[in-house]
């Protein structure tokens, strides 16, 4: 997996699409297709397609799997 440098940084995310920008520009940041990245993440391709394009989606477990691919942390501040 993709370790955590060169993360984009003090992004805020208020959606499902500002979370799947910040996944597609990490996975280019990183060079990775998104066949690459589904294979490296245990995901389908269909499935990263639509939560790229910020589909809202209940399977929280697959977009962490994503994440962790790319080295993204969520973080909640309060």
């Amino acid at each position: 997996m993709k370790n955590s440098q060169n993360l984009p940084s003090g992004k805020i995310i208020q959606s499902s699409h500002d979370l799947g920008q910040c996944i597609r520009d990490k996975r280019k940041q990183d060079n990775l297709t998104q066949i690459e990245l589904a294979e490296l993440t245990g995901v389908g391709v269909r499935f990263l397609s639509e939560l790229e394009n910020g589909k809202p989606t209940a399977q929280l477990q697959k977009i962490f799997q994503v994440m962790q691919g790319l080295g993204l942390i969520m973080r909640v501040g309060l």
